[in-house]
């Protein structure tokens, strides 16, 4: 199945239950019309320390964010403006709000709940999709069309040439990830390596730790710079940090596997991690520090 099919199939299952937030992200997305244009519903944005929101409809290539109203919200209007700032501030982004209706007092002083008529509805997405537009000329060339199903191929990073963190650069299995550095992964009966050797590289490995792995603790931290691995059996953590600790310094250009949102299950490159030992010591596990964000492969281009 075409890779855009599929992902705006799996979007629109996602946000089914919220009827008129699926009816009006639809709208936009046909009316629309652009399929270069990539749309993330649910999108996850950490506004504090401990507080988070999920924006309803969020578009990468022009940093908007839209949120879509129902009438409910306009009992948290103070809660929202704040929200919906820390959201702006924290992502530079820009916000548009498609309000569908509102909530007064009635008579007997009770909440009364009115929606906005459709082609009230309709003429806020006709807004939004103007303003996407504009957004796009304005970008002209420095618009980059949402092509991700080119960008998850083996051929594609190999012509790049390189790795970097930023691009979020991912693949779809560990055979891909393998073959970009022109190796093989091994198999261990029916398990399958974490990891395999780079060509011509000592002491150099692609690594591709499991984040829902049965037995082991791979974790990431929030600023991408440490990776904690490992046993979830307490009783074999000593033994696995002893391991390594002894073993000649290895450096792992490491592919995270994640699942998003949708489904998809992905290898995202996290960067080049060497084993920090003062702090694998003091934490009695693995604690993989990343020593780069960049990785230049060493392969020449396919003709």
């Amino acid at each position: 199945m075409d890779y855009k099919l599929e992902y705006m199939e799996r979007l629109f299952a996602k946000i089914s239950k919220k009827k008129t937030e699926s009816y009006v992200i639809s709208r936009i997305w046909h009316q629309l019309d652009d399929d270069r244009v990539k749309f993330v519903a649910q999108q996850y944005i950490r506004r504090t320390q401990d507080k988070y929101a999920l924006a309803d409809l969020y578009l990468p290539q022009l940093n908007i964010f839209i949120e879509i109203n129902e009438p409910f919200h306009k009992n948290n209007v103070e809660v929202d403006k704040i929200r919906n700032e820390e959201i702006v501030n924290k992502t530079h982004s820009e916000l548009r709000v498609i309000d569908c209706g509102f909530v007064t007092k009635g008579k007997n002083g009770e909440d009364e709940i009115y929606w906005k008529s459709i082609q009230e509805i309709h003429r806020q997405v006709t807004d939004v999709v103007k303003l996407i537009k504009q957004r796009i000329s304005e970008l002209g060339d420095n618009f980059k069309p949402w092509d991700d199903a080119s960008t998850l191929t083996v051929e594609y990073h190999r012509n790049k040439g390189y790795l970097k963190v930023e691009d979020n650069e991912c693949l779809r299995t560990t055979e891909e990830v393998a073959e970009i550095f022109g190796t093989k992964a091994k198999h261990r009966g029916f398990l399958r390596a974490s990891g395999a050797a780079v060509p011509n590289k000592k002491h150099e490995i692609v690594w591709w730790p499991n984040t829902e792995h049965r037995l082991w603790c791979n974790e990431l931290s929030e600023d991408g710079m440490f990776i904690y691995e490992y046993p979830k059996a307490a009783d074999k953590r000593a033994a696995h940090l002893k391991q390594w600790l002894s073993a000649p310094e290895e450096t792992r250009v490491t592919f995270l596997r994640y699942k998003d949102d949708l489904g998809f299950c992905f290898y995202r490159f996290v960067g080049v991690f060497r084993l920090n030992r003062d702090k694998s010591i003091r934490e009695n596990k693995c604690v993989w520090e990343r020593v780069s964000d960049t990785y230049q492969l060493n392969i020449q281009p396919h003709e």
